[in-house]
């Protein structure tokens, strides 16, 4: 198993941020788990669970293997990219594998 993490900055306002997540919450299927919290359901890339403040969007997710990792990857790059209209200034993954749990 893969754990990812994404975070998406702007250097512009903050309201850039609101926007583009609401862009990509409108385009895909996502339910709200909790204030700020959705879980969004990049089409055949699996689920991430995006979380909403005023400085960043954070998508966590698990994959099972590196070619979900970069599927998942190019679906929300995608859909970034697309939806973005210039207001990310910046966006950081970080990738872990996950520690196998002794049977």
């Amino acid at each position: 198993m893969i754990t990812a993490t994404v975070t998406v900055h702007t250097a512009h306002d903050p309201a850039g941020l609101f926007w583009l997540s609401r862009r990509l919450l409108s385009e895909h299927g996502a339910a709200r788990v909790g204030e700020g919290q959705y879980l969004v359901q990049l089409a055949d890339a699996g689920t991430v669970l995006l979380t909403e403040s005023t400085e960043m969007l954070r998508f966590d997710m698990v994959v099972r293997d590196e070619l979900s990792a970069r599927r998942t990857r190019r679906a929300l790059e995608g859909a970034l990219n697309r939806l973005s209209a210039g207001s990310v200034s910046a966006t950081t993954w970080q990738i872990d594998a996950v520690a196998q749990m002794p049977a």
